[in-house]
């Protein structure tokens, strides 16, 4: 087997552009480019062979670059994917970014919106729950959710925008949040095939909107979701949010712990919804104490 080291050595002095004589008689720059990337992917794939990913996603990383020195950015889209999956694999999740950031750049380049949305939206994931930047983020399944939106595909547009908007609610931006519920509320009204989460969207608008202080727009909330969906009108959720709206109005946390705690018994409350409500006791905590 090749020694990867010597490969990459030799892919350096390749892919060096001609000059003077060689340049006239020599071989084209394009042709040199694309040799020493041959020769950086025979190192990523011995380094792959070895399970030294890390080392595997770096040679990658050079061959991708070749290709574009050599114009051949369909290529060089692919090669970074595979750039990327070996740091994925390794846990180097900054360097998987970067890989996965310039295939995204180059498949949108290329007008293969489609598939950059599918990196996009792994791109999200990465970011959230390997570098917890919730921000970019956001950015990136808001972004999915919008190129998705453009090929027609309302479900996996949906699946973008309730990561995005349930990430903006954890970060305290509620009323973007909730502006979000509103786009996936309106992509799943008379969708046969998403129609049955409007129980859940219509309860995180309103979530949010309390977690806000907007009592008036979360009833609002409510009086829409019972007028527009059937399906919510005569839910727990619904219930559950009307109660919720009293006990805010009322100021009783007390209350609204019992609430809660009712709700939980039948339907187990998952992280996120646990996280808001706690925000919206604290709302009513704080306005106690600051009437003493």
């Amino acid at each position: 087997m090749s020694d990867p080291i010597e490969l990459l050595q030799r892919a350096e002095k390749t892919g060096v552009p001609s000059s003077g004589f060689a340049k006239l008689f020599g071989a084209s720059n394009s042709s040199k480019y694309e040799e020493a990337s041959d020769l950086c992917i025979q190192a990523a794939n011995i380094y792959r062979l070895r399970k030294e990913l890390k080392l595997g996603g770096d040679a990658f990383s050079k061959a991708a670059t070749f290709q574009i020195k050599a114009g051949n950015e369909d290529d060089a889209s692919n090669i970074f994917i595979d750039s990327y999956k070996c740091y994925r694999s390794s846990g180097n999740s900054s360097d998987a970014v970067n890989s996965l950031t310039m295939a995204i750049d180059l498949f949108t380049k290329k007008g293969q919106f489609r598939r950059a949305a599918n990196f996009k939206f792994e791109l999200g994931e990465i970011l959230e729950n390997d570098l917890n930047d919730y921000v970019k983020a956001i950015e990136a399944y808001e972004t999915a959710g919008e190129w998705y939106s453009q090929d027609q595909s309302v479900a996996l547009a949906n699946k973008c925008y309730i990561k995005s908007a349930d990430l903006k609610a954890l970060n305290g931006q509620y009323i973007e949040a909730s502006d979000l519920y509103s786009k996936l509320i309106k992509n799943s009204i008379g969708n046969r095939l998403s129609e049955w989460s409007l129980k859940e969207y219509y309860l995180k608008k309103g979530l949010c909107q309390l977690a806000a202080t907007d009592n008036v727009a979360a009833t609002r909330t409510l009086q829409e979701g019972q007028h527009d969906s059937p399906n919510f009108a005569d839910s727990r959720e619904a219930t559950l949010l009307k109660s919720l709206i009293d006990c805010v109005t009322e100021g009783d946390a007390e209350k609204l712990s019992e609430t809660v705690f009712e709700f939980d018994k039948f339907s187990k409350l998952d992280k996120w919804k646990t996280t808001i409500l706690l925000k919206i006791k604290d709302t009513i905590s704080q306005a106690e104490d600051d009437l003493l």
